[in-house]
């Protein structure tokens, strides 16, 4: 059976399965807009909410770093977001690096070391 012989069955199946609009009574209907209307509501307060929350992330404050750009007077634009972006990445290598070489150092044997294999001890 072919994948567009399955989706027109289905279809088939669905559109015979839903029931006329007649035979909702009005209050149902009355009941059923109601819910519509606040469903519109609540998606238009969700939707304003998310994209003031992604205003507020892009034009506010949001370390030492930006209060030190703000102070100096540099404006809040995309230029200034990717060299936070920048500078944070390069804090991470930087850190990663110093944990590495660290542990580098703390795995390496020492020189004063005695080891059974050495036949000279």
């Amino acid at each position: 059976m072919s994948l567009r012989h399955a989706v027109l069955m289905q279809s088939r199946m669905l559109l015979r399965s839903r029931r006329p609009f007649s035979t909702i009574s009005a209050t149902d209907e009355a009941h059923i807009l109601k819910e519509l209307d606040e469903l519109k509501t609540k998606t238009k307060k969700t939707i304003i909410e998310d994209v003031e929350k992604v205003k507020r992330l892009e034009s506010e404050d949001r370390n030492a770093l930006n209060r030190l750009l703000t102070s100096c007077g540099m404006p809040r634009c995309a230029f200034r977001d990717k060299l936070v972006f920048g500078c944070h990445v390069v804090a991470l290598f930087a850190a990663f690096s110093a944990v590495g070489i660290w542990k580098a150092g703390r795995d390496a044997p020492h020189k004063d070391a005695k080891f059974a294999t050495d036949a000279s001890i």
